[in-house]
């Protein structure tokens, strides 16, 4: 498969399954009469908790987390992808962008 399908594809289907995951809570929210959500935090921990108590927000919040994960895994398979051409200018810039996209996003969480 050509890189260039490889990451549409990788794009594709970040945005597919996290729109699924996205209309599941939706319609959980929507069973469970909309209710006004209650004071939510942000952390992963807080996340999984929600999850297992059956939160509906928190599976849309998974979904909404996976839809901004998707530039991540489509720049890491990109580079696994240079890696296995052979392509190591690619790799090297490649590696360099999810680098500053980790750092962004670790410098944008302790902003908070």
């Amino acid at each position: 498969m050509k890189l260039e399908m490889l990451m549409s594809q990788v794009l594709r289907v970040g945005v597919m399954v996290s729109a699924g995951i996205i209309a599941l809570g939706a319609v959980l929210w929507g069973v469970d009469g909309f209710a006004v959500p209650r004071g939510h935090a942000y952390s992963l921990g807080a996340l999984a908790r929600d999850l297992r108590l059956g939160d509906p927000l928190a599976v849309i919040m998974v979904g909404l987390t996976l839809l901004l994960l998707t530039p991540f895994i489509r720049v890491a398979a990109s580079a696994v992808a240079f890696a296995m051409e052979h392509d190591w200018t690619y790799f090297l810039i490649t590696g360099a962008v999810l680098c500053l996209l980790v750092l962004g996003l670790i410098i944008g969480k302790g902003g908070q």
